[in-house]
């Protein structure tokens, strides 16, 4: 008889399962703490560039706000106020009755035409007559507040602008706002 071969089997070492695991729990680990110290580093580099762009952007608003608040005075020492009679008004208010006191003053651009315009009496009946009709049209309740009282203002400095051809009309100032409830 012939003798068979004999064939040597490659013998695998088993893994135990202890020692998986403790890798792939070694492996959690690790990318964790690399996680934390990546994010933990990207946190320090994005403080540390808002902390040193903090003070350039307060200088910078500070600086703007300054040059606004100078802008404004150098208008106000060129312009002329025509301060207008006050106004009391009834209010559009369809419940009950309602009044207004408001005493409105005008800023024109330039001082030269103010007593031009103090003494054209034919200006400041028109300008009246504009400003009465804005003011019956509103409600109580659109003029309690500050953004109604803006919203005023704006109405009518853009009606009664077209009246300024030469000294051209700057602003509008409240100098009194009653509004009786």
């Amino acid at each position: 008889m012939a003798e068979e071969p004999v064939v040597a089997e490659e013998v695998k070492p088993e893994k135990s399962g202890a020692v998986g695991k403790i890798g792939k729990i070694l492996l959690i680990v690790v990318l964790a703490i690399v996680s934390s110290a990546g994010g933990g580093i990207v946190s320090f580099i994005m403080m540390k560039r808002a902390l040193n762009l903090a003070p350039q952007g307060k200088a910078a608003e500070e600086t703007s706000k300054e040059n606004e608040q100078k802008k404004i005075a150098e208008k106000l020492e060129k312009s002329a106020v025509l301060p207008l009679e006050p106004f009391v008004v009834n209010l559009a208010d369809p419940d009950t009755a309602r009044y207004l006191r408001i005493r409105i003053s005008l800023m024109v651009e330039d001082k030269s035409k103010s007593k031009e315009l103090l003494e054209n009496q034919a200006i400041q009946l028109k300008v009246r007559d504009v400003i009465l009709q804005s003011l019956t049209a509103k409600t109580s309740q659109e003029l309690i507040n500050t953004d109604g009282k803006n919203k005023l203002r704006q109405e009518i400095q853009e009606k009664v602008g077209v009246y300024f051809q030469e000294a051209k009309l700057v602003d509008v100032v409240f100098t009194e706002f009653v509004i009786q409830l």
